[in-house]
């Protein structure tokens, strides 16, 4: 009990130190100006043919329209700060709504959910994939939270499993699958717990739950985006993504680090199963089975999920947080089991099996060098690029073209421009921008072209937009790569571009640009 109070401070830092991140990273900025960019007019889902600004999903709304309570600050570094703090909300406040809910009546539930959150907590923050969402702005997160939202409602062993909480899964599905789309496989996860726990008549009220919830929100979306618009954004340019050189090999990785991250889940799932096998005085059948090990549900939405996991780590753009997908189910899972092992009070083994394994899995995740990196990271929040962006947009009105920076023109003028990641989206998926709309979507007269320090032109049109400027030094914008014409910028042929490489490292999905641990420790 006393080591609670130090190791929620310490997974709290972690949180911090992540959050403190956000306006570091560039795909943060380009992810909530989507949002600034709904909240200015903008449409983020440009037909084929369509000239404007190509701002870029190939996601759902869902997230997005959520990421709206953090578009309406001034400041992109708070504006960042509240999308990631959001972030962080959507992730845990879901968590541990499902911990309390399966600890319902048992002795010590504060304690023993208390428990189990934070062996939760420190993996998921420990996993690069899981803290990637956890701590990013990113459509996982809202999919996470839905996608728990949907598994967590049976989780509660004293209540038998019913219409309502069916419905309340039915549509928890709907909007995981209306935030990223690749979550839909959730569906089927529920089906087979629902169909396995209940019976077809319970499977046929979920079945009815996700087609009238589909609908509504089918419905909805195209009230606002034609079809044949999102649809080419969502389905065609999502499907289209070509596959990055060493698929296997990629896999092979993929595989290791994720079982490595994977391991303390295991064990306590591993351990209550055969504990109960071991101790069962007769087969339990496949309903009682699944009906005493709610946390199954999460176990079947990890599984569904690895296809399309396997599928998007191979295509180009893909990073650590499809993994993480994976991982958030497996983490919650391993700490609903952790919770039913500690809730046999007359089994000291089992009881005490599961102490170990919360403890080992929350040692595991441990880094309490994050608190020592709060100072400084507090003291140079607004020393970041989207900062340095709006301030040249606010002193020099219409002159800078910032590919990797939107909030810039959309803070300082209300204006949105193409963003290069998107460009590029567009190019790897075989649909190039035509002279025309690339010019289209650039700011008119203007006289420079910014790029922040670590970042580099990606897609064709940019590249050659560049060859005909001069790179220059900015006192006003140190760090950065400056490129400057005297003379406004025209479109230049499409048939001039260079060819499109696949395997740059930044594209819409792409995550931190390689593996990457939590917050320092």
């Amino acid at each position: 009990m006393a080591a609670m109070a130090p190791l929620s401070v310490i997974l709290a830092a972690q949180a911090a130190a992540g959050i403190l991140n956000a306006p570091s990273f560039v795909w943060n900025e380009i992810r909530l100006a989507r949002s600034v960019a709904l909240l200015h007019g903008f449409s983020l889902y440009l037909d084929r043919d369509s000239t404007g600004p190509v701002i870029g999903t190939l996601h759902t709304p869902v997230s997005h329209c959520l990421y709206l309570l953090a578009a309406g600050f001034h400041s992109p570094t708070m504006a960042l700060l509240a999308g990631s703090l959001l972030s962080v909300l959507l992730v845990f406040g879901p968590l541990g709504w499902v911990l309390l809910r399966a600890c319902a009546g048992a002795r010590d539930r504060l304690f023993v959910a208390a428990a189990a959150f934070l062996f939760c907590g420190f993996l998921i923050l420990q996993a690069p994939g899981t803290f990637h969402t956890a701590c990013m702005i990113h459509t996982d997160a809202a999919a996470l939270a839905f996608g728990t939202l949907a598994c967590g409602v049976f989780c509660n062993p004293r209540k038998a499993i019913g219409a309502p909480q069916v419905w309340l899964a039915g549509l928890g599905c709907v909007l995981a699958a209306g935030s990223k789309q690749t979550t839909a496989p959730i569906v089927l996860a529920i089906a087979l717990f629902v169909g396995a726990s209940a019976g077809a008549k319970l499977l046929a009220h979920f079945a009815a739950a996700v087609t009238l919830g589909g609908a509504l929100l089918w419905g909805a979306i195209l009230a606002f985006v034609p079809a044949r618009a999102f649809l080419f954004n969502t389905v065609t340019l999502a499907a289209h993504r070509p596959l990055k050189s060493g698929a296997a090999e990629l896999l092979v990785t993929s595989y290791r680090e994720g079982k490595l991250d994977a391991l303390p889940a295991l064990f306590p799932m591993l351990l209550l199963v055969g504990f109960q096998w071991i101790g069962a005085q007769r087969r339990l059948d496949l309903r009682e089975f699944v009906r005493a090990n709610r946390w199954l549900a999460f176990v079947l939405a990890a599984a569904v999920l690895i296809p399309v996991t396997a599928k998007a780590i191979v295509s180009a753009g893909a990073d650590v947080n499809h993994l993480g997908i994976v991982l958030y189910f497996l983490f919650v899972a391993a700490g609903l089991a952790i919770e039913q092992c500690l809730a046999v009070p007359d089994q000291a083994f089992l009881r005490g099996s599961g102490w170990i394994c919360a403890a080992l899995g929350t040692f595991v995740g441990i880094a309490p060098g994050a608190a020592l990196t709060l100072p400084s990271r507090l003291r140079d929040v607004r020393a970041n690029a989207p900062e340095a962006a709006l301030r040249y947009a606010r002193r020099h009105p219409g002159r800078a073209y910032f590919p990797f920076n939107p909030m810039a023109s959309l803070l300082s003028a209300g204006m949105a421009y193409h963003v290069d990641y998107s460009v590029y989206d567009r190019e790897i998926a075989g649909y190039p921008l035509t002279a025309q709309q690339f010019d289209a979507g650039l700011p008119s007269g203007f006289k420079v072209v910014a790029i922040p320090p670590g970042e580099q032109a990606q897609s064709s049109a940019l590249r050659s937009l560049l060859a005909r400027y001069d790179k220059i030094a900015d006192t006003e914008l140190p760090g950065w790569t400056v490129y400057s014409n005297s003379s406004s910028p025209s479109a230049v042929s499409s048939s001039a571009w260079p060819r499109i490489s696949t395997t740059s490292s930044s594209p819409e999905s792409s995550g931190c640009g390689g593996r990457r641990r939590g917050p320092a420790g």
